[in-house]
């Protein structure tokens, strides 16, 4: 049987909710947190790879109480459970995700001269925060949590330069978007994605158009040393929000982080850097590896992006001493620039060049994009380092890359080493808040059965009756859907299908409050059961399909 990848919340709640008037939307509270948490007996890696075996750990109040091999297990502390246990510093994603959604500004374009546009449609606007536009809240990071990420630097999307990024720290008890924020502002991020159709719209005047903003900038600092100097003989300087950034960058300041991928824009990233001495940050750079040596020599870190394209041509892991005899020239091609893609991790660790590992802005999974980079010559270290002690570093973090007594609970535990393909993420500890980890899912059986269609689901609760009806749709292996419940309807996740096991998980939310309960059973065509297991108690439940695949009736 497959298990889901979340936990189930007591059983008692479910019957409670279905006898009681107002159901779910009635006031409840979860079970207080314990005063403690311990862990015993496991390995603590730290980012530089060294490590101490047969640790004891306890958490309490956000700290790490107390770390070591002597160390006792409290009795008000809870005793986390799992055998050959790994403590690692959290994941911080240099290039992650979390909404946030700017104003849209309207354009009336027929008023607007194509060589003299302004700056918002330009997508010139620096002065513009990821922070102050955040809706995320704790809640809504819960599967990056679970998938090993503690922290992520926000970028802002978009054209030309579309505003500053910010640094979050995932607290799972973040009400609103604000207790997130560890800081608020970082340098602009800035592309040569040219604006549609006004100047600057090509590589060559978007160049040009940067060029100027320096010079302005300049010209703006020295406009207002003149006036300090004699206010009584020099008018005093406007305000303008956007050349305040820019200024900031020069002399060294605050940091340009700069989206390219080809070595010969990064190339022209490192001139206009020299040029107006500002230090750049390259962000996604694909082709990092090819201008290592002159990274290196500049000093300018890079935050690879582990979104890999997908092969079209060639299939990777059918490789044989024919193989390259066999693939047609473009497939050859695409096998080349994908391997170097693969490689440029490995590259740029053995140049020296600082990175960090990204998921490219949530597009990718970064253990998954790690292990890739592994397997084409970056040592699992550097990988580990580039995870968690180089992000925690750039960003002014360092505590968070590190597991140490007296210091912030803020780690992940695994069952194997980090990077093994089966490790799965036990816990996931933020500030002292513990969740449970997301448990690798192996590759079952191919399907024996479609779930897609609507199904009458009864449920027994410890003998209150719930009846409901599920739609889901299956995709391979997985599916997802709704579910129709006394307590509104349900989002269907995280559906799995193995031969004839199934799994998945059901999340009801009422009152400002949600309820996530897992489901695993066995189907066979139209009909199905199964059952749920919580720390109160048990439940089972039957299926019968009335739409859809077969359409029994």
């Amino acid at each position: 049987m497959i298990r889901s990848r979340v936990s189930l919340w007591p059983l008692a709640l479910l019957a409670f909710a279905l006898a009681r008037p107002g159901g779910l939307a009635a006031q409840f509270n979860d079970p207080p947190a314990p005063a403690a948490y311990a862990l015993q007996g496991v390995t603590v890696v730290q980012a530089d790879g060294s490590t101490l075996a047969g640790v004891t750990l306890v958490v309490r109040g956000g700290r790490i109480e107390a770390m070591g091999a002597e160390v006792q297990v409290p009795q008000d502390a809870k005793l986390l459970e799992g055998d050959t246990l790994y403590v690692y510093p959290g994941i911080i994603d240099a290039h992650g995700e979390a909404d946030y959604e700017f104003p849209e500004i309207e354009v009336d374009r027929s008023g607007i001269a194509s060589w003299n546009p302004p700056r918002h449609v330009q997508s010139f606007m620096p002065h513009r925060r990821v922070a102050d536009y955040l809706t995320a809240t704790g809640g809504d990071l819960a599967d990056q949590r679970k998938a090993g990420v503690v922290a992520a630097a926000v970028h802002p999307e978009g054209r030309l330069t579309p505003g500053r990024g910010t640094v979050l720290v995932f607290r799972a008890d973040a009400d609103t978007p604000g207790e997130l924020v560890a800081q608020p502002e970082l340098g602009p991020l800035m592309t040569f994605r040219g604006a549609v159709g006004v100047y600057p719209s090509v590589l060559f005047s978007v160049i040009a158009f940067y060029r100027q903003m320096f010079e302005d900038a300049g010209h703006q600092a020295a406009h207002m040393r003149a006036f300090n100097r004699d206010p009584a003989s020099v008018p005093p300087p406007t305000w303008d929000a956007d050349m305040e950034v820019v200024r900031s960058l020069m002399g060294g300041g605050s940091p340009a982080f700069f989206a390219v991928d080809f070595g010969r824009d990064i190339q022209r990233v490192l001139k206009l850097a020299a040029e107006y001495d500002f230090r750049p940050i390259i962000v996604g750079g694909e082709e990092a590896w090819k201008v290592a040596d002159e990274l290196v020599a500049a000093d300018v870190p890079v935050l690879v992006s582990l979104d890999f394209p997908e092969p079209e041509r060639w299939e990777p892991g059918n490789d044989n001493g024919d193989e390259e005899e066999e693939l047609d020239a473009a497939a050859l091609r695409e096998k080349q620039r994908i391997e170097d893609i693969y490689s440029n991790a490995g590259r740029l660790a053995a140049a020296g060049v600082r990175f960090a590992l990204t998921s490219g802005g949530g597009k990718a999974d970064v253990l998954e994009g790690a292990r890739k980079a592994i397997e084409y010559g970056l040592s699992e270290q550097d990988a580990l380092n580039a995870l968690t002690a180089t992000p925690a570093s750039l960003f002014g973090f360092d505590y968070l890359a590190r597991v140490r007594a007296r210091g912030p609970a803020t780690f992940v535990v695994t069952d194997a080493p980090i990077f093994d393909e089966e490790m799965e993420i036990r816990y996931v500890f933020v500030e002292g808040a513990m969740e449970k980890g997301r448990e690798a899912r192996a590759a079952g059986e191919e399907p024996a059965v479609d779930m897609t269609g609507t199904w009458d689901v009864d449920i027994d609760a410890e003998g209150q009756a719930i009846a409901a009806k599920m739609t889901v749709t299956q995709e391979g292996a997985e599916f997802e859907g709704t579910m129709t419940t006394p307590f509104g309807e349900a989002k269907v996740q995280d559906g799995l299908v193995s031969g004839n096991d199934v799994s998945f998980t059901i999340v009801i939310s009422a009152g400002g409050e949600s309820m996530e309960v897992e489901m695993t059973g066995t189907v066979e065509g139209d009909r199905g059961s199964g059952s749920g297991e919580s720390p109160d108690g048990s439940f089972t439940w039957t299926a019968k399909r009335t739409g859809g695949p077969g359409e029994e009736n």
